[in-house]
């Protein structure tokens, strides 16, 4: 994986579309590439559905596998998350970083027939940026202002540099909506993007169904004519569906992968952006006393986790990215290897000697992980209360309504670091209940969002990740393996480092069961 991104240059990356399509994932496993014709459909079973299909309100980053395939991008991600153009063609900063300038990609229309131009483009970007209630508005809070500079060119003006916009608008902040449709009460219910494939039919808590857009600009995008997302939190569902071919595809938790190889199903998967952790909201409990954090993190077992949880399908983590990414800083140790009597100390030395008690949301998709760190947190005294709640509902619960002391999930990653950062450590964060922070971190985040030059970035992001540490702003526990278990008559279905599914390109032979 490469070091840097070159956020200067987007000429440069251009020549990198047709990576779109072809590029394989991280230690995927290749398939095929048989083309899906007229009746040919792939469905995949996840385990959480969308919070909404309005991708500007949208609370949890795991929407993106329903909306991706239904709003089209800015920006695309290759599977080793860097990006490529999508209904930008090409991007560049000038005026010292101060400005940015999208050229557009000509002869797009969204499902309803409005055409994409760079007057939808501003509307969507204000929309993104002022709409009540918008989940996004905070990682745009740069852009001063979007100017139409041509019919297909817009302009972000910009009160400072802020190098993680190209991977922002790859996200949904980027995701395009025919603004015909922006005031429909049930754009939630009726989605009208630009993407690959439109809405059949959506029934929440139960599937998403999709057909193939005629006159997409990127017909490999489209190698199947429909598309069903079955909704299916138990794992065991999941399994069990795909192994009597009701999917063609599915999630798989870790303790499945052995089991999908030995029915003869493929798996693709590896250790994405995504991180399981003890997420605190930092002003309830006792979680203000940088002890306790720090206690709760000597608590953690990480390595039984991934062996007893996982199936030995996963890393451990101390840093909110992985190893061999860039933003991982190789220089820095663990600062909090497993050590309950240490954890006892701190809690002591808190006047917490008796422990304490506190209660954390868990999504029901799989508790095991949580019910690990309920087990391990007993040890020192610490008794954590367990609220299960739909998938769905989860973030929305713990960031939007700020229910709950702390939250055992995955974090599902972002496309770029400081959007990681910037949600879940800054004052004004959208995932950072509560609002604590040291005004020190924001300072380095803000310096490294405006650090344009890839190198003096790199070097900023893991002075952030040191910080983070030496404050023990969250608790991390495991970079657990996303995997996908497949029948064989799927293919080209990779691994994305984003730890957001993409379907483009996903071929089926035949029409299935």
């Amino acid at each position: 994986m490469p070091a840097h991104r070159n956020f200067l240059a987007a000429a440069a990356i251009s020549a990198l579309l047709a990576l779109t399509a072809a590029c394989g994932g991280i230690n995927t496993e290749a398939t095929g590439s048989a083309s899906g014709g007229a009746g040919s459909t792939f469905r995949f079973a996840y385990s959480v559905g969308p919070s909404r299909y309005d991708p500007h309100r949208a609370s949890s980053s795991f929407d993106n596998a329903s909306l991706f395939p239904v709003y089209d991008r800015l920006v695309h991600l290759t599977t080793a998350a860097e990006p490529v153009p999508g209904l930008a063609t090409g991007w560049q900063y000038t005026d010292g970083g101060k400005r940015l300038v999208f050229e557009l990609r000509p002869g797009v229309r969204f499902h309803d027939g409005t055409p994409f131009d760079a007057a939808a483009a501003k509307a969507n970007l204000d929309r993104a940026r002022t709409l009540q209630g918008s989940t996004v508005a905070s990682e745009l809070k740069a852009v001063e202002r979007v100017d139409v500079l041509g019919p297909m060119t817009v302009s972000l003006a910009l009160t400072a540099p802020d190098s993680s916009l190209i991977g922002v608008f790859s996200d949904r902040a980027g995701m395009m909506v025919s603004p015909a449709a922006f005031d429909d009460p049930q754009l939630d219910l009726r989605p009208v993007g630009a993407g690959p494939y439109q809405i059949v039919s959506y029934s929440p808590n139960d599937r998403v169904v999709l057909r193939r857009f005629p006159g997409y600009w990127d017909p490999a995008a489209q190698r199947v004519e429909t598309m069903a997302i079955v909704i299916q939190p138990d794992t065991t569902t999941r399994m069990n569906a795909l192994r009597a071919g009701e999917v063609d595809a599915a999630l798989l938790a870790g303790n499945q992968v052995a089991e999908a190889r030995q029915y003869d199903l493929g798996v693709v998967g590896d250790v994405t952006l995504a991180f399981y952790h003890l997420q605190l909201n930092r002003t309830r409990a006792e979680f203000g006393d940088i002890r306790v954090r720090r206690a709760l993190n000597h608590a953690i077992d990480r390595d039984a986790i991934i062996h007893g949880v996982l199936f030995g399908n996963g890393k451990p983590a101390a840093q909110p990215f992985p190893p061999g990414y860039y933003a991982h800083d190789p220089d820095l140790p663990d600062p909090y290897p497993y050590d309950p009597p240490k954890a006892r100390q701190l809690l002591a030395e808190a006047g917490l000697a008796g422990g304490f008690e506190f209660e954390a949301i868990v999504p029901n998709t799989d508790p095991g992980t949580a019910v690990a760190v309920q087990e391990q947190l007993a040890d020192i005294g610490v008794r954590m209360k367990i609220r299960e709640v739909s998938s769905g509902e989860a973030a929305d619960l713990f960031y939007g309504r700020q229910q709950g002391d702390a939250m055992v999930a995955p974090w599902g990653g972002r496309a770029d670091p400081i959007q990681t950062l910037g949600l879940l450590y800054t004052s004004k964060g959208f995932s950072n209940p509560g609002g604590h922070t040291a005004p020190e971190l924001e300072q380095l985040i803000g310096q490294a969002r405006r650090t344009i030059d890839p190198a003096a970035r790199t070097e900023l992001l893991h002075q952030i990740d040191r910080m983070v540490l030496d404050q023990a702003l969250d608790v991390p526990v495991v970079f657990a393996d996303t995997n996908y278990g497949h029948a064989a008559r799927v293919t080209d279905l990779h691994s994305w480092l984003s730890n957001k599914p993409e379907f483009r390109g996903v071929g089926a032979a035949g029409t299935g069961r």
